[in-house]
């Protein structure tokens, strides 16, 4: 378990005061200048939730969302902040590019600068670049042709990147703007169809202006509007209407900082010199207006007020405010959902309107009847913060809604990256007979599969199939339909002793597709478990050899202690024994036992595989070295010997980190020839100052496989056929013996003395 730090808790309005007093211990003098109202962010300040990545249909772990609570929405992959970025702390806002070959991009940006990934396929979603900036709780990033414009509350102005060769894998820092006073920012808008961008907030600053249309590279700063400090904005150029040809911002500000007379203020900024304010709405108990944006029609807008739940409001609320009239806009009212989360970020998309609410994650409400806000209802939701719905200032950032595809993305502060789809799963695919352990080498084996569609989903039938991989191949196998939902699959021919790796996919008439979790078999024709280790008993393993240099942390058999970094419980389901580096402290810290100074080496006892030349060694691991100042700068060799040690060859070098105990085999004959010596060495080292290094190794076993295809008619398994088989068969006629049942039709009969007989010798 990922521990978190405890919240700090104010009660009330915290003032500015005591939110800076909180920052001290998490932030840099530049986040400390520039906290404004998200003083909050810094109170409620948890550690970043480190994992792997987690894609749909092939990682099993956390269940068909990841462990997340959901409705309407399905999860297409999860990034979390350390595969981000070694260096993440926190994440925080999002955009989307969309290159002209139609590939989609989203932009991550976390505490230490802007990842780029591509999600043209949202479950294969695969990172680009990283653009590096200065650290801090706060950053921002919108798109202006192939440019991403960047800033943040630490400084350095406007960081522009290309974006013009990122379908070539490559994401270019091409400039810095330091024009326009000030290196700080809280947001960034830009009106795509006039070209200019706004800075928004930085210290006490409104709206400051760039026009990006002579040279996106370097934009000149063309003017501000002061009058108010602006959080955040949206700001639209006019067709039709009155305001034809005006360029107009809907900015979400006040004075003081934004919590003086707070609201919704509209500006006319088509004139880049001179701003004017037209009109603004201060809607009733106003807190602190955060962000918003306008129904797609721009009849309303939609505002989000940060500082309201858990005060003025007992549930998350969107306050609806009428714009038709730009002279003269109205507050309308404001609809609520169920949890009490904070409201965060929020965009509308085809009637739809996807906030991002901290705790409560993304929202999706159907805003096509906004301005009756009592008939606004919540149509999905996927809560990316386990564990409750609290007004606190943790979880989802922000959202984007607007790829073409219908891939929407989500940043979450500490969990990273979100990738989905709208909507039910395409279909549940599951196994109608049981999954085997074994496959015949030969080919052959059956399954039965039921795939139903999802809710209004339509299959495409024709792409179901089941995929098979093994040792760097790969054979697709399509399913035949059986009856209604039930369709057979077929496993291919594959390498005797090779691990089989197989799914099933199918995709709906849209092209959307599906995948169930991956399984695995062995393909052989029998097996046979030679050592059997789970650890609970001492089986003549060695801990520690003759030059083993590990001051602390040597392998030790125990029922270990869990920290950060060890774990707490053996693998095995009725066990408790494993071998561990060092056992741990009881409310001791990740280093209160890993290895230090050096080496230390774990034999197992001597095998005798002379006579299993397709010897398997099965074992479940633990390592773990993503902590400390040296992190990642270590690996743990697992090697094999056939000659009791004497000499050694190196099977893998485990580097992976893992949070869970992880499975791995290897067919001795691939490395050395088995023999009546073979060992195995675990060998968990400490060589760079800082590393933290910890592993552990359990349910070991040796499988020996049987790779002898069976003769058909050998009924006593004697290699024969013969008058003993006759004999069996004949001792069996007319009965549904298994045994006898050459042919499978269930009798013993005719069919099986053809056989038989055939095969004769």
């Amino acid at each position: 378990m990922t521990p978190t730090a405890t919240p700090r808790r104010f009660h009330g309005a915290a003032p500015l005061l005591c939110a800076l007093l909180a920052a001290g211990s998490f932030l840099s003098a530049a986040e400390r200048a520039f906290a404004h109202e998200d003083d909050g962010k810094v109170r409620d300040r948890q550690k970043a939730v480190r994992g792997k990545v987690w894609r749909e249909g092939v990682s099993d772990e956390g269940g068909a969302a990841g462990g997340f609570l959901s409705s309407g929405i399905q999860l297409k992959s999860w990034h979390p902040l350390n595969t981000i970025d070694a260096g993440a702390t926190s994440g925080n806002d999002c955009w989307g590019y969309v290159s002209p070959s139609g590939r989609e991009y989203a932009l991550m940006c976390v505490s230490n600068g802007m990842a780029v990934y591509e999600v043209t396929d949202p479950v294969n979603a695969t990172k680009i670049g990283f653009i590096p900036g200065p650290s801090s709780l706060w950053r921002d990033v919108k798109v202006f042709g192939t440019r991403a414009y960047v800033v943040t509350e630490g400084g350095a102005g406007i960081q522009v990147v290309s974006l013009a060769s990122v379908d070539q894998g490559q994401v270019t820092l091409v400039n810095t703007v330091t024009t326009g006073g000030g290196l700080a920012t809280h947001n960034v808008a830009i009106d795509e169809q006039s070209g200019f961008l706004y800075r928004c907030g930085g210290g006490s600053n409104g709206l400051r202006i760039y026009d990006l249309n002579a040279n996106p590279d370097n934009p000149p700063y063309v003017g501000a509007w002061s009058t108010h400090y602006v959080h955040d904005a949206q700001i639209v150029t006019y067709t039709t209407g009155p305001f034809a040809g005006k360029q107009i911002a809907f900015c979400c500000a006040g004075l003081n900082g934004g919590y003086g007379e707070t609201g919704l203020y509209i500006v006319d900024v088509t004139n880049k010199a001179a701003p004017v304010q037209i009109s603004r709405v201060l809607y009733p108990a106003a807190r602190y207006s955060h962000q918003g944006w306008l129904t797609e029609d721009r009849r309303f807008f939609l505002l989000g007020d940060e500082l309201d739940e858990g005060d003025s409001q007992q549930f998350t609320t969107t306050h609806v405010i009428n714009v038709e009239n730009l002279l003269s806009p109205a507050y309308v009212g404001q609809f609520q959902n169920s949890t009490p989360a904070i409201t965060h970020n929020c965009y509308t998309h085809n009637g739809l309107m996807f906030q991002a609410n901290y705790r409560s994650g993304m929202r999706v409400f159907d805003v096509s009847n906004a301005g009756a806000p009592s008939a606004v209802n919540e149509v999905a939701y996927f809560d990316t913060y386990p564990g409750d719905d609290n007004a606190n200032f943790n979880g989802l950032w922000s959202c984007y809604p607007y790829f073409p595809s219908g891939t929407i993305i989500g940043s979450d502060l500490e969990r990273g990256l979100f990738v989905w789809r709208l909507g039910g799963p395409v279909a549940t695919i599951d196994l109608v007979s049981a999954a085997p352990d074994l496959v015949a080498p030969t080919g052959g084996t059956e399954l039965l599969v039921e795939i139903e569609p999802g809710l209004g989903q339509t299959l495409d039938l024709s792409t179901a199939a089941m995929r098979v991989s093994w040792a760097g191949d790969e054979a697709t196998v399509p399913l035949t339909q059986v009856k209604g939902s039930t369709f057979r699959a077929v496993f291919p021919a594959t390498p005797c002793a090779e691990t089989v790796t197989y799914r099933f996919e199918v995709s709906n008439v849209k092209g959307d597709s599906i995948s169930s979790a991956p399984r695995t078999a062995l393909s052989a024709f029998g097996l046979e478990v030679a050592f059997d280790d789970a650890f609970e008993t001492n089986l003549g393993w060695q801990a520690g050899v003759a030059g083993d240099t590990a001051t602390s942390g040597q392998w030790v058999r125990v029922d270990p202690v869990g920290t950060t970094a060890q774990p707490e419980d053996d693998h095995t389901v009725n066990g408790t024994q494993c071998f561990v580096t060092g056992q741990g402290v009881v409310g001791g810290g990740a280093g209160a036992a890993d290895v230090d100074g050096g080496v230390t080496t774990l034999l197992s006892p001597t095998l005798n595989l002379a006579g299993s030349p397709e010897a398997v060694i099965e074992y479940w691991y633990w390592y773990s070295n993503n902590l400390g100042a040296a992190a990642n700068a270590d690996s743990m060799p697992v090697s094999v010997s056939n000659d009791n040690g004497a000499t050694w060859t190196l099977v893998e070098n485990i580097a992976t980190n893992n949070a869970a105990w992880a499975f791995r085999s290897f067919r001795v004959a691939d490395f050395v020839t088995p023999t009546a010596q073979v060992r195995v060495r675990f060998v968990a080292r400490d060589l760079d100052q800082g590393s933290l290094v910890e592993a552990g190794v359990d349910d070991f076993r040796v499988v020996d496989i049987d790779c002898t295809a069976p003769v058909t008619g050998d009924l006593n398994g004697d290699g024969a056929v013969n008058a003993s088989d006759l004999g069996i068969l004949l001792g069996a006629w007319g009965s549904s013996n298994a045994a006898a049942d050459i042919d499978g039709d269930g009798i013993v009969g005719g069919g099986d003395l053809a056989l038989l007989l055939s095969a004769w010798q």
